[in-house]
């Protein structure tokens, strides 16, 4: 199962409230780190409120997050058809595997791609850094991703808002339909997606 969660990255990696404040200064640290090891068009959007209350989670399901990924992947390729169940893992595809040794860089939907972590602002191109917890990561923008979310729904299911919503309570079962379960991450991942915009704080998938 993995979960979006909107809001700051000490309460992500804390085990409590208390202990998120503790963790406070050593994200700070981190993100001043992160700075300045990129562009100083990319450093500047950097910006967000680790004090903030926000904590968001949405649920993509057993298999929602795999579904939408290989999805957003098979949408750009007319040559593949859409399987009817979910996959274990996207890494069973060959296909997938040749574009993801290569980043997804030829990709519209890029940093939905190979991203796990994005913070807010827009900038084209994805950070590979080690997460606080010292983990390594592909970092993306949150602008971005709600952009590259727009542009899958817009070149294929073409939805609305309403009916959207009503994704979230569709399955996403492991070995279940594919289409569902790419509807469930979609519509819970884009959930997460706006708190996180309209909150200016990070979005991080939970896997």
């Amino acid at each position: 199962m993995a979960t979006a969660i909107a809001g700051p990255l000490s309460r992500f990696f804390a085990k409590s409230d208390d202990d998120a404040v503790r963790l406070r200064a050593g994200v700070e640290a981190w993100r001043k780190d992160l700075v300045s090891s990129v562009a100083e068009k990319v450093g500047e959007q950097l910006v967000w409120d680790e004090a903030s209350d926000t904590v968001f989670e949405s649920d993509l399901g057993d298999s929602g997050w795999n579904a939408l990924r290989l999805f957003a992947f098979y949408a750009e390729r007319s040559d593949l058809d859409w399987p009817d169940v979910v996959p274990a893992l996207p890494e069973f595809d060959t296909k997938w595997r040749e574009a993801a040794d290569d980043k997804f860089s030829k990709s519209l939907y890029g940093q939905l791609l190979v991203c796990e972590m994005w913070l807010p602002g827009e900038f084209p191109v994805t950070i590979r850094a080690p997460r606080p917890d010292g983990e390594a990561a592909e970092i993306g923008s949150l602008k971005v991703l709600a952009d590259q979310l727009l542009w899958l729904n817009q070149r294929t299911f073409q939805a609305d808002v309403t009916e959207i919503a009503k994704w979230l309570e569709m399955p996403a079962e492991a070995n279940g339909s594919f289409l569902m379960a790419t509807r469930r991450g979609y519509a819970a991942l884009s959930a997460a997606v706006e708190v996180a915009q309209a909150k200016a704080t990070p979005l991080i998938l939970k896997p």
